[in-house]
């Protein structure tokens, strides 16, 4: 839970610390203020968080670097006890150079100085942690949500995943998952393989826990990602709470009940209602910043889960499994292993504003902390080394193989190996929602005005009706440079 915003400027260092305080405001759901905007050399910079505040002008941390006290102890620097990882992170610039960013493995945006007065913006190698920013001449905005920037003149344009900037230069790449970094292991066998899998789902899980959460939960579909991180999770806890959304009778709610069973954890369910979900569309758009569809369709969900997981010291969930391990059914469509493993670098480089957009923004929106270990990037870096035939096995018509191998360890059969679902099908939400939408306008309204005037072409009604609750928060927020259209449309 934080975020970050500030203005940095090359000359004339009057400071904008109110214009800061007010790009907080924008995204006070994600935090407490942590005291009075800080000036860096006549430059304003805020940040909110729920976890132990820098007392620093110099870093800015939105996230968590999971091996920075690694990084500490190879750096020869010692923090005092219970020290910020913002602190820490930024004694490392300080003392190790900027270079030592290229080492951070985690979830973060951050913005850092180093000893010789440089600046550096960088986000993560997956995107988990949002960042967006504005730069018009020698005046850079940036912020974690678009929000904070729709009333600053210029382009809003997304920071880059696995970039880094240097004092308002253009972002370089640092780190990214890329084709040609990744060799199959040819001779391991499946039983090696799922050895080493689960060990690694074990660390990124273990790594995820808070020193002192005494009550964890998980986001629990009933699919087999978010089974086996609930399986996984209750292996270092005596008590496991699981949260689950659907429409009464709908195969999610179903599945779940079974996993909750079996893992003996304490299950909260969500029964969902139509006029409910209709109701909450508002809400989740100007928070998702998103008029997709079926990103929205299926945000609609994780709003009510985060609502009722609001109360958890932290939630876990198996948001990454598709498109690390392979799990949606178009990866049949594909012959070679070369274009199985093009497919799953192109699915996990679009993760940041699409899937992770959704997460990211609706846990926040409800005070959420959230952990995604399946893109744990060693976890990503072994598993893009298992040849794809452990992934797709389609003589058996199975995707997530080798995933599934270490599921069956820990959960029932038929949860383990229970085939995909979209969760807007698995909860029941596609066949009720878009009829109550495409029942609200006309035909002649959606041939008319589906072309909008930046050239983009509305899908559907459902998408029609979702833009323009979107332009009534965002107006005519120029959208190339920022979101991305689920291709899988239905």
């Amino acid at each position: 839970m934080s975020g970050i915003a500030g203005i940095i400027k090359q000359e004339n260092k009057k400071p904008e610390n109110e214009q800061v305080e007010q790009m907080l405001d924008k995204i006070a759901h994600r935090g407490l203020k942590e005291g009075n905007i800080k000036q860096k050399d006549g430059n304003s910079l805020g940040m909110i968080t729920n976890t132990i505040p820098s007392t620093s002008p110099d870093a800015l941390l939105d996230g968590k670097i999971y091996n920075i006290d690694a990084l500490m102890a190879k750096y020869g620097l010692s923090a005092p006890a219970h020290a910020a990882d913002c602190s820490k992170m930024e004694m490392l610039v300080k003392n190790a150079g900027a270079q030592v960013i290229r080492e951070f493995r985690g979830a973060f945006s951050l913005l850092a100085w180093d000893r010789d007065k440089n600046s550096y913006l960088a986000r993560d190698m997956i995107g988990v942690k949002p960042l967006y920013y504005i730069k018009s001449g020698n005046r850079m905005v940036f912020a974690s949500e678009i929000k904070s920037l729709i009333s600053f003149k210029g382009e809003i344009e997304e920071f880059p995943p696995g970039h880094m900037m240097k004092n308002m230069d253009t972002p370089f790449q640092y780190r990214g998952i890329e084709l040609g970094n990744y060799d199959f292991m040819e001779d391991a066998q499946t039983e090696e393989i799922v050895s080493i899998l689960e060990k690694k789902l074990l660390d990124a899980v273990e790594k995820r826990i808070p020193p002192h959460a005494k009550r964890i939960g998980v986001w629990l579909s009933g699919g087999v990602d978010s089974s086996l991180v609930a399986a996984l999770v209750r292996h270092f806890t005596d008590q496991l709470y699981t949260f689950s959304v659907g429409f009464e009778g709908s195969p999610d709610l179903e599945a779940s009940k079974v996993v909750a069973k079996a893992l003996q954890t304490k299950h909260i369910q969500h029964c969902l209602d139509l006029n409910e979900l209709y109701q909450t569309i508002p809400e989740v758009i100007y928070h998702l910043e998103s008029f997709d569809a079926p990103l929205v369709r299926s945000s609609l969900g994780n709003m009510i889960a985060s609502k009722i997981s609001s109360e958890a010291d932290v939630v876990f969930s198996g948001e990454g499994g598709d498109e690390v391990f392979a799990g949606y059914n178009y990866f049949f469509d594909f012959d070679s292993a070369e274009m199985i493993q093009k497919e799953l670098v192109k699915a996990i480089n679009s993760l940041h504003n699409t899937a992770l957009q959704r997460v990211d923004r609706l846990a926040n929106a409800n005070s959420v902390l959230i952990r995604l270990p399946m893109l744990d990037e060693k976890l990503i870096d072994f598993a893009m080394t298992i040849p794809t035939h452990q992934k797709i096995r389609k003589a058996e018509n199975q995707s997530k193989y080798i995933l599934r191998k270490v599921a069956e360890k820990y959960l029932p059969h038929e949860i383990a190996w229970r085939g995909k679902e979209k969760f807007w099908e698995g909860s029941g939400i596609q066949d009720t929602l878009t009829k109550k939408i495409e029942a609200n306008i006309a035909d002649s309204d959606f041939q008319v005005h589906k072309k909008l005037d930046s050239g983009f072409e509305l899908r559907n009604k459902e998408e029609m009706y979702f833009y323009q609750v979107f332009k009534k928060f965002f107006g005519n927020l120029h959208i190339e440079n920022l979101l991305t259209f689920t291709a899988d449309f239905n």
